[in-house]
């Protein structure tokens, strides 16, 4: 059987879906922004129900954060170890899990981006590429999200990296990298590795594998932000699927 030469992985939130804002109870939300801090307050109350500990509220721009990235923020200020912060951290998600369930639960309260599942469609049958994902939900959240359009079928969960105890994005990329390397048995560098991400952070975290980076602007930054990152490609989004693809196969 023929072994995969490239390892192409997917961010989630803003790239591929984004949550409705009728879900959270935003009727008003303009950005992805918004409603990306509906799951950061969510999170602040389960680790007042957890801990007993009050947060303040979040002082960050949660686009591009991984789970445990937003949790530490959240204790900022407040004298706790890190080492008690990841003790918490499995029982802080769990919690968070049965929380967002019952808000995230089906296609009516998450948005399909345009063209995704026709790109997966494609890229799903070839078999000289992994497909994953890359991140900062927690792989249950992560989960969680991809079935609200039966997405998850697509993706080789085994080889990408998540949020779970990522306290930043840079660390995501080598993290998916090891575990295609463990499930697939053989190494993918550099330019056989490409992301695909709507936030300024997908495209700095990979710029130490040197690999290739497809910006979309479906979340909450513009084009011109994004382009002044250094994306190798850039898209509207993913409507144009010869265009994509050609992208996407002239990275590999």
């Amino acid at each position: 059987m023929k072994k995969p030469t490239h390892l192409v992985l997917f961010d989630i939130d803003g790239t591929l879906l984004s949550a409705k804002e009728d879900a959270w109870k935003l009727p008003d939300a303009e950005t992805g922004d918004e409603v990306l801090m509906g799951e950061v307050d969510l999170m602040r109350d389960v680790i007042h129900d957890i801990t007993g500990i009050k947060v303040d509220p979040y002082r960050h721009r949660p686009s591009g954060k991984t789970d445990a990235q937003v949790v530490f923020e959240l204790f900022e200020g407040i004298c706790i170890s890190e080492e008690e912060i990841y003790d918490w951290m499995p029982k802080l998600l769990e919690e968070y899990l049965k929380r967002l369930s019952k808000i995230i639960n089906g296609s009516h309260t998450a948005d399909l981006k345009p063209g995704v599942r026709e790109i997966l469609e494609d890229l799903s049958k070839r078999d000289d590429i992994v497909l994953s994902l890359l991140t900062g939900n927690c792989e249950g959240a992560a989960r969680l999200k991809l079935a609200t359009h039966g997405l998850e079928k697509y993706f080789t969960f085994e080889s990408g990296a998540f949020g779970d105890r990522a306290k930043h994005r840079d660390e995501l990329p080598a993290i998916a990298v090891e575990k295609a390397k463990k499930h697939q048995g053989h190494d993918f560098v550099g330019k056989s590795v490409v992301v695909i991400g709507d936030t300024p952070s997908d495209v700095r975290c990979v710029k130490a594998l040197n690999a290739r980076v497809l910006a979309v602007a479906t979340g909450s930054y513009s084009i011109d932000v994004l382009k002044a990152e250094g994306p190798d490609f850039i898209f509207q989004d993913m409507s144009n699927k010869p265009a994509f693809l050609s992208a996407i196969f002239q990275a590999i």
